[in-house]
């Protein structure tokens, strides 16, 4: 399953984008009614530079816009959900991880 990461510097991460981000998935999820496995989760990369915004397979359709916005790269899924902060959105979404 394909997931979408967006790369923050540590800069906009600071300034709040990552707020942004999740106020546009909120208001997505919401008008939406909640789609069963739409969420977001972040993470500090391996050198902590980047806060990485992980957006589950099921957000894509209905969050393409922002993550268009924010040039998301796919990827494949995350790191185990341990080391993953949850966002927003449907909290068993990240469920199809592996660990």
């Amino acid at each position: 399953m394909i997931w979408h990461c967006i790369r923050l510097t540590r800069q906009e991460y600071e300034s709040g984008e990552v707020d942004i981000i999740r106020g546009s998935f909120r208001a997505a999820y919401i008008s939406r009614n909640g789609p069963q496995g739409m969420a977001l989760f972040g993470v500090w990369s391996d050198d902590g530079r980047n806060y990485l915004v992980y957006a589950t397979p099921a957000t894509e359709r209905h969050f393409r816009p922002i993550l268009d916005a924010y040039s998301a790269t796919q990827e494949d899924p995350p790191r185990s959900r341990q080391q993953l902060e949850y966002l927003c959105g449907d909290e068993d979404g990240g469920n199809v991880l592996v660990g």
